[in-house]
């Protein structure tokens, strides 16, 4: 009896256990959620045939593996936090939904409008935050880990209401806010358009990849002129983004703003191991300012940087700089510096298999004057090899000796006149380098692991 008692209990326990599974299994299904500003309400379920319209139900849960889809054509305005948590195999995304081609095919032409209006079509869905007040200006302020945010358009946000050492209201700027604490979080295939500073990337791990980020040429503030994307943290990748048009004349430094700062002025400040490479970067006020102390592992490298100011310009630093094709051709250029530093004592720069092009009263390194006070100087004899250096009438280009495969010439661009800096094939930095690891160049072809090209391209 009691041994039937005892198989009986297992039993039901083994029973007990397989439906808690199994429920658990539906509870944590992945689902797909549709927002259409056009045609949605905020009181429906939230499913394909009857979305939601605006940014309210987003800060509920959402489990890993969800997708939250918003329509093509709709537009959105305001901000929203988010504090659900992908993993790694189940990510969860934000990206866009359209009409199908099965509803185009099975409907007279002259019927489609509605359904465009219904199932969403046309320019990927829009977001925009003008107001302060609403979230400092965030659009997606992420608190959750593995969070994939995929071809969406930011535009028009907001200014800060000035900014101090006090208010630090910059550093709480970013359409996209990856917050402190988060990590493996990715924004790919989005466009930023006036937007002061486009991404903040507060996370670790995570990744910044083929956006394009695009006028906003204003200053935001006294100090700050925009800047696409601002990193606090560290162990972050930046990778085939284009920029345009980002920074502004003014302010008490003439210009200010660019690409990507590592920003040393936020609290939370620890960015090392950063790796930036294979971006495209035109005429904006400076590619990388590094505006902290004791940053280390920074890599650039196969970037275009085709800008007004620095190429690196920041603090105590260690980077390497490898492969890239930096011109500061363009006019007017109020910082006449392709690096500079304000503690060149406490600098490491490993140059290697770049081109330089620039005017003729800009020297590369050198040679280095100590200044009185933290102003801007030149970073001096480093590590450096296998570059070309083009600055037509100027003497001394580099400002200290020429180091081993280093090479004063043309380069022979494709079309340098329209941008096109691409190698002719009888460029001197036509298999000049020595091999760095990197597998393949800017156009994406394959890097020649013997003799590689200078350069990006």
């Amino acid at each position: 009896m009691i041994s039937y008692i005892r198989y009986t209990f297992v039993i039901l326990r083994k029973i007990s256990v397989i439906f808690a599974l199994i429920a658990f299994n539906n509870i944590s299904k992945a689902e797909n959620y549709y927002i259409n500003s056009r045609k949605g309400d905020d009181s429906q379920s939230g499913k394909k045939e009857s979305p939601w319209k605006t940014l309210k139900n987003l800060e509920r849960i959402f489990l890993p593996g969800d997708s939250i889809l918003f329509a093509r054509g709709s537009s959105y305005t305001g901000g929203f936090i988010f504090t659900s948590s992908g993993t790694a195999d189940k990510p969860i995304v934000f990206s866009s939904y359209a009409v199908g081609a099965n509803v185009i095919l099975s409907n007279d032409r002259t019927k489609l409008t509605p359904l465009f209006q219904k199932y969403g079509a046309g320019l990927a869905p829009a977001f925009t935050n003008p107001e302060w007040g609403m979230l400092n200006g965030n659009i997606f302020r992420i608190e959750g880990n593995y969070i994939t945010i995929d071809g969406l358009y930011f535009h028009n946000n907001t200014n800060p209401p000035g900014s101090d050492k006090t208010t630090k209201n910059v550093q709480k700027l970013g359409a996209v806010y990856l917050s402190t604490g988060t990590h493996n979080n990715v924004v790919k295939n989005c466009e930023f358009f006036q937007t002061p500073v486009g991404i903040k990337v507060k996370s670790t791990h995570s990744l910044i990849t083929r956006n394009y980020l695009h006028d906003a040429p204003n200053m935001m503030a006294y100090s700050w002129g925009a800047i696409a994307i601002m990193i606090v943290r560290g162990n972050n990748e930046i990778s085939h983004n284009r920029i345009e048009n980002y920074g502004a004349y003014g302010g008490p430094y003439g210009s200010d703003g660019g690409v990507i700062e590592l920003d040393g002025v936020d609290n939370d400040f620890k960015a090392n191991n950063i790796n930036i490479h294979h971006n495209i970067s035109t005429n904006n006020h400076g590619f990388l300012e590094i505006a902290a102390r004791n940053v280390d592992s920074i890599t650039v490298a196969y970037n275009l940087s085709d800008d007004k100011n620095q190429f690196v310009g920041g603090g105590s630093m260690k980077v390497n700089i490898y492969n890239n094709t930096v011109i500061r051709t363009r006019e007017p250029s109020v910082d006449r510096y392709i690096f500079w530093t304000f503690d060149r004592d406490q600098v490491v720069f490993n140059v290697r298999n770049n081109i330089f092009v620039f005017p003729k009263d800009i020297q590369v390194f050198g040679p280095y004057i100590k200044p009185a006070g933290h102003v801007r100087t030149r970073i001096g004899d480093q590590n450096h090899d296998h570059n070309l250096f083009y600055s037509p009438g100027n003497s001394d280009p580099l400002g200290i000796a020429k180091g081993k495969g280093d090479v004063i010439a043309d380069p022979l661009f494709v079309d340098p006149t329209n941008h096109n800096f691409r190698l002719t094939e009888n460029s001197p930095a036509m298999k000049s380098g020595v091999n760095i690891g990197y597998e393949y160049n800017l156009d994406g072809y394959v890097v020649s692991r013997k003799r590689p090209n200078l350069g990006a391209y």
